[in-house]
């Protein structure tokens, strides 16, 4: 059981461990801008994902609407699809957290969205969530290597048949033998 807790808390979270079913509204390529506003005014920092079938096209933000509006553009008569950007990342749910964090710091995308096995589009990937990616995934590394270590700990106390000392503290790291250090990487920088 105790093999069982450590290989699942050393298993590295996926794309769709975090919060991706928020921070966006999806729209048809042919809503109205001043539609979109309403939706906007209730929640300004969400992403307005622009579909056309199944299929995400692209993304407006209030700040492109702001933008365009300040070119002169009358917002209750354009449509979204005439105001979307189109560079859209589209990244699997089950994608492990590191290799995806790689792909999107890599790719600079004006949205990522998130799908599943079947390439349906199953949530949104804003920058709160590579914010909070980051720090899981980091946290997770470092309570990998923590685990790593423990299990080190007492397959070595098991072999030399020694168990005088406390299981607890074994798991905790209260152990004093010398351990092999395990380095863990770091983190990506958001600057």
């Amino acid at each position: 059981m105790l093999y069982w807790v450590i290989q699942q808390c050393m298993q590295e979270p996926t794309v769709a461990d975090m919060s991706i079913t928020d921070e966006h509204i999806v729209v048809a390529t042919k809503t109205k801008i001043s539609v979109i506003c309403q939706e906007l005014s209730v929640n300004p920092s969400n992403a307005v994902l622009v579909k056309k079938g199944s299929e995400i096209l692209g993304v407006v933000t209030a700040k492109d609407i702001f933008l365009k509006m300040s070119e002169g553009i009358n917002a209750t008569k354009v449509k979204v699809d005439k105001m979307m950007r189109t560079n859209i990342l589209s990244i699997r749910g089950d994608t492990p957290l590191s290799k995806g964090l790689d792909v999107m710091s890599s790719t600079n995308p004006d949205a990522i969205i998130v799908t599943d096995e079947n390439d349906e589009f199953i949530g949104y990937f804003s920058t709160r969530d590579y914010r909070e990616a980051t720090r899981k995934l980091e946290a997770h590394q470092l309570m990998s290597a923590r685990l790593q270590r423990s299990k080190k700990a007492i397959t070595q106390k098991v072999q030399e048949e020694d168990s005088g000392g406390d299981l607890l503290d074994l798991l905790l790291g209260g152990n004093d033998d010398e351990q092999e250090e395990i380095e863990v990487p770091s983190m990506i920088s958001l600057d």
